[in-house]
């Protein structure tokens, strides 16, 4: 430490001395009430003072040194003799304090007394189980906040890895489309370009955030799909249904894309009477979303599951949303059909 720099605890450290102080206090009335109330003479609560100091001693050695540097390497047969050492200690510091102040009567009865032993070895065991239990206790929530934290920072890595797998695709699908715009040399390219500046504003800004407003996700799937629009032209008919209440309610990022993403990958969208039918729906806590998308003829099932965005998708739910969604995909013959319901969060 630094010369100059005063010794400060947190408040954590203050609160642990305090909590300690409390309870050797206590533990002190505790022995004076059991072993010297009855007597009128000074020297009974001088003996319990006198030994308290070794018994003190013999809990923090137990605490600081023979539980991390024994027990817990496990050296047992080390730990017991050491133990035990601890407790003969005791038992001879309290002979020893009795015999000084209690002279006249040593002399007579001589140093062995088996009823001050028997209490010695009491309170030594008493102090063993309580530093032993707290220690024990202690290390086992520092295990268990060491292993949440953990578990936190492996799912915001993966979450991270997830969503990092998600932008691009999207930037990517969207780029394809701005470009089929331009070879066709169409006056819908500008109209498209804006588009895409407000998709990527929420890519880069709002999606950075562990939770969104409905209301932003659901105005990005409106800009995707007006973008699409512009592409496709009258090719395919889209529709968008939204009802209830999703005010105030707050979801994941980049939740619901993939789902349309998916849709327009594997749809017949080029084709005449081609449909993509959202549907978005909020009654209290529960959100039903849904899209349906017909087929290509050229599609096989298979790749309606083997696209980035669903398997994302799936990973992310079940990191963010453990027992709380339910995810049915029904792949038919020329229909693929894909429903979520999910519990939010205000």
């Amino acid at each position: 430490m630094a010369a100059g720099i005063p010794f400060q605890l947190n408040v954590s450290q203050r609160k642990e001395i305090i909590f300690h102080f409390l309870g050797w206090l206590a533990f002190f009335a505790l022995l004076v009430a059991v072993f010297a109330w009855p007597y009128p003479n000074p020297f009974p609560v001088l003996r319990i003072s006198l030994v308290m100091f070794v018994l003190i001693g013999f809990y923090y050695t137990n605490t600081s040194v023979l539980i991390p540097q024994l027990l817990a390497r496990k050296k047992v047969y080390l730990y017991i003799a050491a133990v035990l050492a601890c407790i003969v200690t005791v038992n001879f510091w309290d002979l020893w304090v009795q015999r000084t102040l209690n002279t006249a009567f040593y002399n007579e009865h001589g140093w062995y007394q088996r009823a001050v032993i028997q209490r010695s070895t009491l309170l030594s065991m008493l102090v063993l189980a309580v530093s032993g239990g707290l220690k024990m206790t202690q290390e086992w929530f520092k295990t268990e906040r060491q292993k949440n934290r953990m578990e936190k920072e492996k799912i915001a890595s993966e979450l991270a890895l997830l969503k990092s797998q998600i932008n691009p695709h999207s930037l990517f699908n969207n780029l394809n489309s701005i470009y089929s715009l331009s070879v066709r040399k169409s006056e819908d390219a500008p109209k498209a370009i804006v588009k895409l500046s407000e998709m990527m504003r929420y890519i880069l800004y709002d999606s950075s955030a562990e939770q969104i407003s409905l209301e932003q996700e659901i105005d990005h799937l409106h800009n995707f799909l007006d973008l699409q629009r512009l592409r496709i032209h009258r090719e395919a008919h889209l529709f968008f249904e939204t009802s209830g209440g999703w005010q105030g309610k707050m979801i994941a990022p980049m939740l619901l894309e993939p789902f349309v993403e998916n849709a327009f990958k594997h749809g017949n969208i080029h084709q005449a009477g081609a449909e993509i039918n959202i549907l978005l729906k909020v009654e209290k806590e529960q959100l039903w979303f849904r899209v349906k998308n017909t087929l290509s003829s050229q599609v096989q099932q298979k790749d309606v599951y083997s696209g980035i965005g669903l398997v994302n998708i799936r990973k992310r739910l079940d990191l963010l949303y453990p027992r709380r969604y339910n995810l049915q995909v029904e792949p038919r013959e020329d229909v693929f059909i894909a429903e979520l319901n999910l519990q939010l969060t205000s």
